[in-house]
């Protein structure tokens, strides 16, 4: 369990099994912003931080910038601002290889706008070009093959370059490989 030390009595709570890990939480202290509010569309395009994710409602607790407030919201408003790889974009090779951060997510041309650090400037990106890290919890969408893993969330462990494929883990036992622009954040 812990490390040695620690105060009298700690001990005692290692004995609890622990939960087991989640494969379709965002993790805390994820940086998101929030998107599609309907009844508080004011807090639209407002930044936070993921503190926890509540299993039982599905939802999340946000703690917005900028103030002590924190917001209980559905995973499908919330946009990550994760850093991500650019991929095989042959009009543009050289943003290739180059990282960058997703800003938003703009559904009517299904593309992410992506600040490149290096180029300092913002890129739009299609998903099949955005290459999201080992460990990022994206949510599976667009699959026609199994069309019930559509809306579920899932933890990516690794990114395999040649085919351009995820694999995802949903649950302990259960690892699956996606193609790249399946994934979505």
């Amino acid at each position: 369990a812990g490390m040695g030390g620690g105060m009298p009595g700690a001990r005692q709570s290692a004995r609890r099994p622990a939960a087991p890990p989640r494969y379709d939480a965002i993790p805390p202290g994820t940086i998101v912003s929030l998107k599609g509010l309907v009844n508080a569309s004011d807090r639209n395009g407002d930044r936070g931080v993921v503190k926890q994710y509540i299993p039982s409602s599905g939802r999340y607790v946000i703690e917005l910038e900028d103030s002590e407030d924190t917001m209980s919201v559905k995973p499908s408003n919330l946009l990550q601002h994760i850093h991500v790889r650019i991929h095989d974009i042959q009009s543009q090779p050289e943003l290739n290889g180059k990282t960058g951060t997703i800003i938003t997510w703009n559904s009517h041309k299904e593309r992410y706008a992506i600040y490149v650090m290096d180029l300092k400037k913002v890129v739009s990106l299609k998903p099949g070009n955005v290459v999201l890290e080992s460990g990022t919890v994206a949510q599976i969408s667009g699959l026609s093959s199994r069309p019930e893993l559509n809306g579920k969330w899932g933890t990516i462990k690794n990114w395999v370059k040649e085919s351009n494929k995820y694999d995802v883990q949903l649950s302990p036992q259960q690892v699956i490989r996606l193609k790249v622009e399946n994934m979505r954040v």
